[in-house]
């Protein structure tokens, strides 16, 4: 029997994995992929957001910092002039990840998806798994659900929400191109975008070229405006190939840029727990990508030559289900920088929502300066007794879920859940 099983090895399922066996807790993480990482690395959602009040403080250490100082002793991450530690490459962060797993005495057991929960008197007894060994038990004191959709939290009956009146945030489905002339892109960049209002090119100590521009289908003055418009007019793109474009170059992989983009396109919300729904983005996603390349190749200076180099296995997924906690967190608490007797993590990230319909996205910050707390209770469902949940699944409403889901919170809440586990532990 362990005395912690974590399911989903993401970025919240490694955090509260490894801060639980520091402590010397028996544990066994359950990965569906045969990485971890979850979303940094299947997803391909580099760089992470960034968590700071200001170039000097951050909201988010621990583990999160100690990962990218391992990353960048390697050269494969780097800290943006803005104070942005967390700039990476994802393919070493899953070496990385499976370094501080193996160290910190984490089994890990990878092609695995649990199928069922055997819940007692509000106690999770034991999970059912299948992988290639066929189906087999375990048998934990505690659980963690860290699958991003709750889903250990759904199969113990713990009541959940997801999305808002039938409405989901866009999906999204990443991919790299390689062989860019990152230099020369940099430099169209500097040409149109001199004020650096959307576009930022900076070159650190290391003579790491960190790159980003975006442009959405929202008439906002974009500098790369012109490039789409011609693309639609030429038939090269389609109209849904433009709702969203941005783009991040990755420390360590000097010719490469990380796409966050296309948001899927459909012509009604798409259900992040629906089969058929999941299926139909990614042949979707791979149908806009190739468009979007295709541009890139054709419009943009520096990826005259450049190509496809991966498409993500793992779709963007912005919200699913969220859980029914002790305490639900809202946006009214994020307005207000409400703080906690015991947060499991510290954030100013915005209110984030990627829409699918045009003129529906939001972006509210918080002033300047202010943050809030993401409080312990928010990780603990109201009727089961042995059982955390962390990352973007966590009680909260559709609104205030767009601003915690971020990768730096999801390394607070895991880190902070596997303490609290080993207090327990230790207490008994």
């Amino acid at each position: 029997m362990w005395n912690l099983i974590v399911v989903g090895g993401g970025t919240s399922g490694v955090a509260a994995a490894v801060s639980a066996a520091r402590w010397g807790c028996k544990t066994l993480l359950i990965e569906k992929f045969g990485f971890l990482g979850g979303t940094s690395t299947g997803a391909l959602v580099v760089p992470m957001m960034n968590n700071m009040l200001d170039k000097e403080h951050y909201l988010t250490e621990g583990l999160y910092l100690e990962v990218l100082t391992r990353l960048k002793s390697i050269g494969h991450s780097a800290t943006h002039k803005n104070g942005n530690p967390g700039w990476f490459d994802p393919e070493m962060m899953k070496c990385v990840l499976d370094d501080i797993c193996e160290e910190a005495g984490v089994q890990v057991l990878f092609d695995t998806v649990i199928t069922a929960a055997n819940v007692d008197n509000n106690t999770i007894n034991t999970v059912n798994c299948f992988n290639k060994s066929g189906f087999t038990t375990f048998k934990a004191k505690y659980f963690i659900d860290a699958t991003g959709d709750a889903d250990l939290a759904a199969f113990a009956g713990v009541k959940f929400e997801s999305g808002m009146d039938g409405a989901h945030q866009a999906f999204s489905l990443r991919f790299t191109m390689a062989n860019i002339d990152l230099d020369a892109f940099g430099r169209l960049l500097t040409e149109i975008d001199p004020d650096s209002g959307v576009s930022s090119i900076f070159y650190t100590d290391e003579n790491q070229l960190l790159l980003t521009t975006a442009y959405t289908w929202e008439d906002k003055g974009w500098k790369l405006k012109p490039y789409f418009d011609q693309a639609l007019k030429d038939g090269v793109l389609e109209l849904q190939d433009t709702t969203y474009f941005q783009v991040f170059s990755m420390p360590g992989q000097k010719d490469s840029l990380s796409f966050n983009c296309p948001r899927i396109y459909s012509e009604k919300t798409l259900d992040p727990l629906n089969m058929w729904d999941l299926s139909y983005a990614y042949t979707m996603g791979r149908k806009q990508i190739r468009r979007i390349a295709e541009f890139c190749r054709l419009y943009l200076v520096g990826f005259e030559n450049a190509y496809i180099s991966q498409i993500a296995p793992m779709l963007g997924i912005r919200d699913s289900r969220r859980i029914e906690g002790i305490y639900k967190l809202t946006e009214e608490d994020i307005a207000s920088a409400k703080k906690f007797d015991h947060p499991a993590a510290k954030s100013n990230y915005p209110v984030d929502i990627h829409s699918y319909e045009k003129g529906k996205s939001e972006l509210k910050f918080l002033s300047k300066g202010e943050y809030y707390d993401i409080p312990v209770e928010s990780l603990i469902p109201k009727n089961i007794d042995n059982l955390y949940v962390v990352g973007r699944s966590i009680s909260a409403t559709f609104k205030a879920q767009a601003s915690l889901r971020i990768q730096p919170n999801c390394w607070s809440m895991g880190e902070e859940a596997g303490k609290i586990v080993s207090d327990r532990l230790n207490k008994e």
